[in-house]
This record gives C-alpha cells, sequence and structure tokens, in this order.
C-alpha cells in the first residue's frame, strides 16, 4: 500500500512540475509573440508614416514644378509676343 502510495504522489508531483515547466514555456513564448507583433506592428506604422511624408514631398514638388512651368510659359509668351512686335515693326519699316 506503501508503495502505491509513494507511486502515486511521485506521480503527482512529476506531473504537477511538469505542467508547471510547459506553462512557463508557453508564456514566454507567448510573451515573445506579443513582442513580435508590437514590433511588426510598430514598423509597419513607421513605414506608413514615411510613405506618406514621401506621398506629401511628390505633391509639394508637383505643385511648384506646375507654378515654375506656369511662369515659363508666361515669360515666354511675353518675349514672343515683343518678339513679333520687334519683326512687325521691322517689316513695317522695310515696307514704306
Amino acid at each position: 500500500m506503501k508503495k502505491i502510495l509513494v507511486a502515486v504522489l511521485v506521480f503527482t508531483a512529476v506531473l504537477s512540475l511538469t505542467s508547471c515547466r510547459n506553462k512557463k514555456e508557453q508564456d514566454k513564448m507567448q510573451q515573445q509573440v506579443e513582442k513580435v507583433k508590437e514590433n511588426v506592428n510598430d514598423a509597419a506604422d513607421k513605414v506608413s508614416d514615411k510613405v506618406e511624408d514621401g506621398a506629401d514631398a511628390v505633391k509639394d514638388a508637383w505643385k511648384d514644378t506646375k507654378q515654375d512651368v506656369k511662369k515659363g510659359a508666361e515669360k515666354a509668351k511675353k518675349e514672343i509676343k515683343e518678339g513679333y512686335n520687334e519683326v512687325k515693326k521691322e517689316a513695317s519699316k522695310k515696307l514704306d
């Protein structure tokens, strides 16, 4: 009877130690998985912010380019008009 009782106690002790060890390892693994999830989410947020910043920079550059082109077109139009008027004056002088 004592042998059976001791065997049951030893089995219970071994079982409780084994289940506790696994639980601690599972908790550690779960914590590591949570850390990885947080790190991935943080990295994704940072990448998203950088992409948005880049998109804003492209939009600003595009606006600046449009303004520069518009100014250049207006300047060219003015110079062409002045050149046309000069040619017209010269032509009318030669015709007279």
